[in-house]
């Protein structure tokens, strides 16, 4: 049977219960911090993507009505309004999709959940370190109304978008640093002992 840590040993039923559920909220905001941030990445990819294909077309249409002026060409006059009405097209659907203001409110969520984030991992911090588990209650309560404000305001996610949150989060372990990694960003002074 496995032995328990020495904090769990220490620790009363009520400051293990408060600390998991402290644990679930900040794996719970980890994700949907990570999920809003692939959205505004999807849209920001899209808003490029979109304005390349409307460069492009501008470029082809321009090229097109200017052979059909200057090389009297019917040709060049047809694929000219053809491709004129394909950019009209992109334009009104750029124009309702408003793409860059999207990102804009998925990186704002992400912003107040990254902020939501860092004050769980203090709490779990502030628990391990002996701070009273009625002071870690009350700081708890606050943070699940900062949450409900939060989710309240939050534009709606993807499944695509938690997908890739996931994989971000699982594979490619974008929450977390080695020993070594955290010992190049920080200052010589705060470096780990280990080395």
């Amino acid at each position: 049977m496995e032995q328990p840590s020495p904090i769990e040993s220490k620790a009363t039923p009520s400051a293990m219960t408060v600390e998991g559920q402290l644990r679930e909220m900040y794996g719970r905001v980890a994700y949907t911090h990570k999920t809003h941030e692939k959205m505004a990445d999807s849209y920001i990819a899209r808003y490029k993507f979109i304005k390349t294909v409307e460069i492009a077309l501008s470029a082809i249409t321009t090229g097109s009505l200017l052979l059909a002026v200057f090389g009297d060409s019917h040709e060049g006059a047809v694929v000219g309004a053809f491709l004129s009405t394909v950019l009209l097209g992109l334009t009104l659907y750029f124009k309702e999709g408003n793409l860059g203001e999207q990102s804009q409110k998925h990186t704002v969520v992400a912003s107040k959940l990254w902020g939501i984030r860092e004050q769980l991992l203090s709490l779990l911090v502030d628990m391990r370190d002996g701070r009273a588990v009625e002071d870690i209650r009350v700081a708890r309560d606050a943070i699940n109304g900062e949450l409900e404000a939060i989710y309240k305001s939050a534009p709606r996610t993807t499944p695509k978008a938690y997908a890739a949150a996931q994989k971000a989060l699982k594979e490619a372990e974008e929450l977390y640093f080695s020993e070594n990694e955290l010992d190049h960003l920080l200052p010589e002074k705060l470096r780990s002992m280990r080395q």
